[in-house]
């Protein structure tokens, strides 16, 4: 082989390699549009988890004042159920002593005649 096939060779091996670079220049490019998509939709995903994170902290504290409702709800109906019941009892307590007094009554009404 002639110095000028050897130089002619390496031309072609060089100008092979430069088409190579400059697709892996183009690859590249694209890779980094690429990477910039990535990156948008990465920001938005940990927008978007923000927003999420604040309405379950929203979410959890309505969850405990509800809950906190409820029992106190739970607590005054059970405070009714006693001042009912008592009342009941007192109603009771009431017609024993009127039934006692319309027996006393009728027993004095029958001793005056």
């Amino acid at each position: 082989m002639t110095d000028r096939e050897i130089l002619e060779s390496i031309l072609r091996e060089m100008a092979s390699m430069k088409d190579d670079m400059a697709s892996m220049k183009d690859d590249m490019t694209s890779m980094k549009g690429e990477m910039a998509s990535v990156k948008d939709e990465i920001k938005w995903i940990k927008e978007q988890q923000k927003e999420d994170h604040s309405i379950l902290k929203a979410l959890m504290h309505n969850s405990e004042i509800n809950k906190a409702e409820h029992d106190k709800m739970s607590n005054d109906i059970a405070h009714i159920q006693g001042y009912l019941n008592n009342i009941d009892e007192n109603l009771e307590a009431v017609k024993d002593i009127i039934g006692r007094h319309e027996v006393d009554i009728k027993v004095l009404k029958n001793r005056s005649v």
